[in-house]
């Protein structure tokens, strides 16, 4: 079986790219964790599927740490003859070891957590918008939403003191509100490894970093709409805007070309967050409710929407930018409207 399509050199706008999570450093979790993920976007494996494994190893494992890290902090009596933790915390190990060397990790899913959103945000970059893989981590996600709730054994991080009954807390999964355990951080250090604001962008798009930073953007605009991941801070919009820190100086003559090339790169990504329309009716609803920001964080306000819809006017007719984000440019921005007057008609749904 195909685990990871190979390298595409010349990507085009549909292309799906290389998946990147197979690495040779990997242990044996670690290759579990990923096989079912490829699978999960593969179609191999559905999302409820993956979901249910995924929280089943989660719950156990730290659930098992908790209760041989109890017995071991609180009743010696408690821990199972011959028990001794090492590297791996359920390996059964001991002949004549002495109490020092007892290691015992204490439960810690938060590793787990982290790891699971930082795999499905390097799958997602590496397909299209429209592509049936995002589908499947967005429908995934929203499969671990809907799972029975349930806690897992955590150290209490708001402890006042060591006793026993203060030690331990659980920790409720999986809510998926928009900011549990603040996985938009894991979302954030993906998007890290693409997202080009030193990027020379010595080639037009498509190329690999812009198709992944277009593709991430199509996910955490998703993953923002439907309170999965509030990804607001990570959206590309603000890089279009003249006033935005990153922005090239196009009047340098010197790095005129490749500032369209990189801003194009952006106008790409950015537009995620406006064509889709389930994506586009959560930011012009959140748009409505400020007047205007004045931090970079805050994102969303009339003002801003203003600011996008006419900075796409103009770079719709901006022949440097290139066909490809001319055309979205322009796509965009009657989009834009036609919700604005959407939403006049029928005030209730606000969508298109």
């Amino acid at each position: 079986m195909l685990l990871e399509p190979p390298p595409n050199p010349n990507p085009g706008f549909d292309s799906v790219l290389d998946l990147n999570l197979l690495e040779d450093w990997d242990d044996e979790e670690g290759i579990w964790y990923k096989k079912l993920l490829i699978s999960l976007v593969n179609g191999e494996t559905s999302p409820t599927q993956a979901a249910t494994e995924i929280d089943t190893y989660i719950t156990r494992e730290p659930n098992e740490r908790y209760e041989l890290h109890r017995a071991y902090t609180y009743h010696r009596d408690q821990i199972p003859p011959h028990t001794v933790l090492d590297e791996d915390p359920l390996t059964v190990r001991m002949e004549g070891s002495t109490e020092e060397e007892v290691t015992i990790g204490a439960p810690a899913p938060g590793a787990h957590f982290e790891m699971v959103v930082r795999w499905i945000t390097r799958l997602a970059s590496a397909f299209p918008p429209e592509h049936v893989g995002q589908d499947r981590i967005v429908a995934f996600l929203e499969a671990l939403r809907t799972l029975p709730r349930h806690g897992i054994h955590i150290i209490n991080p708001s402890r006042e003191n060591d006793e026993e009954d203060n030690f331990y807390t659980t920790l409720k999964v999986w809510p998926l509100d928009g900011n549990f355990l603040a996985l938009s951080s894991e979302v954030r250090y993906e998007g890290e490894a693409f997202s080009y604001r030193h990027y020379p962008a010595i080639q037009p798009p498509p190329t690999d970093r812009d198709l992944r930073w277009r593709n991430y953007q199509a996910a955490i605009a998703r993953f923002t709409a439907r309170n999965l991941i509030d990804c607001t801070h990570l959206c590309a919009l603000e890089g279009i805007l003249p006033d935005d820190g990153w922005y090239p100086n196009l009047d340098d003559p010197t790095h005129r070309d490749s500032g369209y090339r990189w801003l194009a790169g952006w106008v790409i990504a950015g537009a995620q967050w406006l064509l889709r329309p389930e994506v586009r009716s959560h930011v012009y609803q959140q748009c409505l409710n400020q007047e205007n920001v004045g931090r970079r964080e805050d994102m969303w306000s009339r003002e801003r929407w203003q600011q996008w819809k006419d900075q796409f006017a103009r770079l719709a007719i901006e022949e440097r930018l290139g066909p490809h984000a001319r055309e979205l440019a322009g796509l965009v921005r009657q989009r834009m409207v036609a919700h604005e007057e959407e939403v006049v008609l029928f005030p209730v749904t606000g969508s298109l």
